[in-house]
This record gives C-alpha cells, sequence and structure tokens, in this order.
C-alpha cells in the first residue's frame, strides 16, 4: 500500500468513527441541529431529534435490535410531512446515512452543495427508501396537487409558525423541478419521488452543523424506544402540542425516567409557556445529567465544507432584514416570527426572556466536552468539589488539542497562503479563485463560484462542471458570473452530478492527465479555505483538519506545488502538534475557540453576521 492510500484509508477511518461507531456516544440521547436561514434570528436550534447507539432501523418507521452483522446505531427524527401522500410522522435513519446521506463511508464527497445533496438524496431512496416511499402515480400527483392549492387552515397556521408562509412571500425559492414542493423527478427514469420532509434527515451535516449528547443505558431501557416508536408513527403531528420537541422529551422520559430523568411543566418557563422548543429539551436533558452526575458525551459534526444554502434571503440588512437582532429568544413564538426582524423592542424583550429562562449554552458545551476525551476529562472536573491545578491544566490542555490555538491556525492559513500563491504563479487559479480563496470568513464562496458557473452551463449544482468552466478568465467576482456566459448545454455523465469523495480524488491527483491533476488541487484547496476561513465554532476539529491537510500536501506535490524550503512531502508541523508544543511551552493558555469569545471579537462576528449573514 502505497504511502497515499494508506492516507486515504486513515481519512475514511476517521469518517468511520465519526459517524458509525457508536463507542463513542455509547447510550441514548438527542441531536440537536442549528438553524438554518431566517430561523437563526429567533431561535438557538432549529431542530431535534433522538439518537440510539445500539438499535438498527428496520424500514423507515420502525427500530429493532440489530443484528451480529450490522452496524448499530440510528437517528429518529419527527416531522410535521415526511413526504407527499404519506400519512406517518416518524423517520428512523442509520446514523451515517442521516448525517452524509450515504451508506457508504467513502463515497461521502468532499465538496457539498445543493446539487450534490440532491442527487445523493436521490441515490439514497432509489437504494434504501423506495419499498417504504414508492414513486407516485402521475394521478396521484394530480390529486395531491389539487389538495395543496385548496385552502386549508391548519396547513396554514402551520406555515406561519414554521415560517414558510413569510419565506415564501419575502424569499421565493427557485424550484428545481417543476413538481416540487410534492416531487422529485428522477433523473434516471423520470420517477416521481415523494417529496417531503425526509429530505432534512438524510445528509443533514450537508445542510448545518449538529451537536451530538448522549448519555449511558442499559439495553432494557434502550430498547423502550421500540414499542414508543410503533405508538407514535400513529399519531399525528401538532405543532403546538407535539411537535419534534415533546417527541423527543417524552422519548428520553421513557428511557431514563427509571434514571431520575423529568422535565418541568412548560408553563413554569415563560419563553415555551405554550410551545416545547429543542433547547428546552436539551437543557432539561442537560441539567438532568448535571443533577445526576450523569457522564454525557458531546460531539459537535460540523456542517460539510461547501455551499450554504438558507431557506430564505433576509438573514440579515444586506440580505433583507430591517433590523439586525442577534437574540435567540422565543417569547411570543408566533408573533416573534414576523416582528423580530422588524421592532428591535420586541427582540430586546424576546433576549431579555432567553437569558431569563437560563437555557443550555451549546456553543459552551461544545468547547468544554466536544469530543469523546474532552468529554470525559470534563466529567471528572466538574464531579469534583474542588479540582486540583493538575485537572483543570489537563481539560486545558485538551480543549487546546482538540480545538487548536489561534497562532497555530494562523500559522496553516500563512502556509495555505503560500502555496495557492505558487498555485497562481504557475495558472492553477485564476484571478476570480485565487481572490475568493483569500476572502476571509466566507468559506462557501469559492464553492459557489463553480457551483454558479455550472448553472450557467445549465448542469444546476454540478460542482466538477463548474470548476471545469472557470479557467474563463471573464469571470467576475462580485458576480460570479457575467451576463451572456451561458452557452449550449453540454453532455455530462452522471458522475458529473457529484463531487469525488477522498479516495477518487487522490486516484484524480495520481492521472497522469493534468487537467485532472488540477482539479483535485481545486478540490481539497477548497475544502482547506473552507476551515481556514471559517469561525472556530464551525471548523472541524483540529485532528480532522491535519488528516485533510495531509492530503492537501500530498495532491499539492502531484502538481508540482510545495512549501518555500520544504522538500517535496514536507508540510511543516501538524495543527494538532503545533497547539500541544504551545501550551506546553507556556506560549498558549487557550484554544482558538476560547479566543473567539473575546468581546472584540464578538463584536466584530456579530457585525459582520447583522450585514451580510451568517458566514456559513
Amino acid at each position: 500500500m502505497t504511502f497515499l492510500n494508506r492516507r486515504v484509508s486513515t481519512v475514511s477511518l476517521l469518517f468511520l468513527l465519526l459517524l458509525a461507531a457508536p463507542a463513542l456516544w455509547a447510550g441514548v440521547g438527542i441531536v440537536i441541529y442549528e438553524t438554518k436561514g431566517v430561523d437563526v434570528r429567533r431561535t438557538s436550534s432549529g431542530h431535534i431529534a433522538l439518537i440510539a447507539t445500539n438499535l438498527c432501523a428496520e424500514g423507515i418507521d420502525q427500530a429493532r435490535v440489530c443484528r451480529a452483522d450490522e452496524e448499530p446505531g440510528i437517528v429518529i427524527s419527527r416531522y410535521a410531512n415526511l413526504a407527499a401522500g404519506y400519512d406517518r410522522t416518524v423517520f428512523v435513519s442509520p446514523i451515517r446515512g442521516h448525517f452524509m446521506a450515504t451508506a457508504e463511508a467513502d463515497q461521502i464527497p468532499v465538496l457539498s452543495s445543493g446539487g450534490t445533496l440532491n442527487a445523493m438524496q436521490i441515490q439514497y431512496w432509489r437504494q434504501h427508501l423506495r419499498p417504504s416511499l414508492p414513486p407516485l402515480s402521475q394521478e396521484r400527483y394530480n390529486e395531491l396537487k389539487a389538495e395543496l392549492d385548496r385552502f386549508d387552515a391548519g396547513r396554514t397556521f402551520r406555515k406561519l409558525i414554521s415560517m414558510e408562509l413569510l419565506i415564501g412571500i419575502l424569499g421565493p425559492q427557485k424550484k428545481t423541478y417543476p413538481t416540487e414542493p410534492i416531487a422529485l423527478i428522477d433523473p434516471e427514469n423520470g420517477e416521481l419521488i415523494p417529496n417531503g420532509r425526509w429530505r432534512e434527515a438524510i445528509g443533514t451535516a450537508h445542510m448545518r452543523t449538529s451537536i451530538i449528547v448522549t448519555a449511558p443505558n442499559s439495553a432494557e431501557q434502550e430498547q423502550r424506544l421500540i414499542p414508543y416508536i410503533e405508538a407514535v408513527k400513529k399519531m399525528p403531528f401538532q405543532a403546538l402540542t407535539d411537535n419534534c420537541s415533546d417527541f423527543v422529551e417524552a422519548g428520553l422520559v421513557r428511557v431514563f425516567s427509571d434514571a431520575g430523568l423529568s422535565f418541568r411543566p412548560r408553563i413554569t418557563n415563560v419563553a415555551n409557556a405554550w410551545i416545547t422548543s429543542p433547547i428546552e429539551v436539551a437543557t432539561g436533558f442537560l441539567n438532568y445529567a448535571k443533577r445526576n452526575d450523569v457522564p454525557i458525551t458531546v460531539t459537535s459534526v460540523p456542517m460539510l465544507a461547501g455551499t450554504r444554502r438558507p431557506t430564505a434571503a433576509i438573514t440579515s440588512i444586506a440580505r433583507g432584514a430591517l433590523v439586525p437582532t442577534p437574540s435567540q429568544g422565543k417569547m411570543a413564538f408566533g408573533m416573534k416570527i414576523y416582528f423580530n426582524t422588524l421592532n428591535p423592542l420586541l427582540g430586546l424583550t424576546s433576549f431579555s426572556a432567553d437569558k431569563l429562562s437560563r437555557f443550555a449554552d451549546l456553543k459552551r458545551l461544545v468547547h468544554e466536552r466536544g469530543g469523546g476525551d474532552l468529554s470525559r476529562i470534563a466529567s471528572s472536573v466538574v464531579g469534583k468539589n474542588k479540582p486540583t491545578d493538575e485537572d483543570l491544566k489537563a481539560w486545558r490542555r485538551e480543549q487546546v488539542r482538540v480545538f487548536g490555538t489561534t497562532s497555530c491556525w494562523q500559522a496553516k492559513r500563512d502556509e495555505f497562503d503560500r502555496l495557492t500563491a505558487q498555485a497562481k504563479e504557475v495558472g492553477a487559479l485564476n484571478a476570480a479563485e485565487r481572490a475568493l480563496l483569500l476572502k476571509m470568513g466566507r468559506p462557501f464562496l469559492l464553492p459557489r463560484l463553480y457551483e454558479q458557473t455550472a448553472a450557467a452551463q445549465e448542469h444546476e449544482g454540478m460542482l466538477l462542471v463548474g470548476m471545469e468552466r472557470t479557467a474563463l478568465s471573464s469571470v467576475l467576482v462580485k458576480n460570479f458570473l457575467p451576463p451572456g456566459v451561458a452557452r449550449e448545454p453540454q453532455k455530462h455523465g452522471d458522475s458529473g452530478a457529484l463531487v469525488p469523495g477522498r479516495p477518487e480524488l487522490l486516484a484524480m491527483a495520481d492521472s497522469d492527465q493534468s487537467g485532472k491533476r488540477l482539479l483535485a488541487f481545486k478540490l481539497i484547496a477548497s475544502v482547506i479555505n473552507y476551515d481556514l476561513s471559517s469561525e472556530p465554532i464551525h471548523r472541524r476539529n483540529a485532528a480532522a483538519f491535519d488528516q485533510d491537510w495531509r492530503l492537501f500536501l500530498d495532491v499539492a506535490q502531484k502538481n508540482g506545488l510545495h512549501l518555500p524550503g520544504e522538500n517535496p512531502g514536507g508540510g511543516g508541523e501538524a495543527l494538532e502538534s503545533c497547539s500541544c508544543r504551545q501550551f506546553d511551552d507556556g506560549k498558549a493558555n487557550s484554544d482558538a475557540l476560547a479566543q473567539a469569545d473575546n468581546f472584540w471579537r464578538w463584536l466584530g462576528r456579530e457585525s459582520r453576521d447583522t450585514l451580510y449573514g451568517p458566514s456559513r
């Protein structure tokens, strides 16, 4: 096995460990998802689901005990509309399929876009969901369309509180298919694939960052979820009284009630007096763990590098919002949906109610416990009345190892800039690509350039097609594409709709065709830039970054690029090693995530987000 192949195996193993090994989470818990689009202005979490690490999926709405040859672990979600024409609300999916939209670790793409995710979801439906969500006939599609066109008070109210109504008025979205929102069109045979919320649960990491929190339990406790799912899946989804948060709360009580878990009545919580929210459930679960000294494990699953796909263009002043409130309040839920972006006083009231409710700080939770070893050390330190200096030092060192130091991240940025400068000199990157690689704080811009270039060629979302077209020197950075760039559509195979994973990327780098080697370099450079330009809370951890940094150097070497002063194949010190060395030498006492909470950095970040929207 060559060095490069060993590197691919290591990278693939990283994803196996992240998304397949239940030992990392060992038990039952919750998945808390960040908000998307305009939701970020009103709540600190957008959705919540159950996770069970030792059960397996049966179909799409059942759980069971795993067989000996199966990979365990499921995520259990609940939605109002699982699929068009489908009358059940619970969706059970394997862990990797839930986060990555594929059952195979080596098929995880290095970059993601709207087109990438769409193609992967259709492929996942063909392979795993078709028996449970069969294609619609034209007659059934027409019936559903007629029903959707009729006025329905309940549906209108759900759209009101979920912001779909506001999004439709202020930020109408481009439809990929004329059959949306009822069906997708299978590009292979034209079948009508039932559309719906199942797409929120297949490929979650393509769309948003998630946090997994689990607590240990017995097999008997975990298996209580099996009859619970059977009972709930037949019940209607009620936005106010039986939504995703209520579902998760009741499921946690079913598992952990005999261990002391209970939730306070919602009427006692001023900010959630009439609707349960994800952050309230997460807070109750974490309070239970603290009260009973339960050793929870916290794992952050950051969004894949690529293009952010907000649900509405009203996330900031520059993108349509009238008031730059960063609050995450939940008081007067329905009213706030409309008025929080219009009335700063209501936004301030909501923010105050949020703080008075003492909800869990999810960012702080990730910082304190974001990883297996970090969770273990944090549990040990928190459990002591008076932790020793050695305890606290070990905890801080582990945080430094996991999140890296600001100076070590900057050193990697400097090395990256030197390599991309070489790429510019030899013509590997054009002026537009080079400018976007250096656009700090906007890491999605370079992939979006490729995606929009592909769209101009009438290949919606095909990043590879777009990357092949960016040799056009006339591409403008500001608008990505000048008028008249679109040409006659060209024929491309199915592989053009997706982005290769890391094994395929290295195969491209080993190719004797310079175009393929260059394409591999652009792909991995975009991935590295995504981490280096992202805020610390949104980056992958240092160990994951180091894997792709090594891969980046390997691919760069195949294109004749290497760091000045380094032997070919060199790359300086790993981020993880650099950070630990700095801590041990007394040069750094805190990690990059902690330093990002500095008041002035926080103020700058909030100001940027207010004006231009979230950075990813």
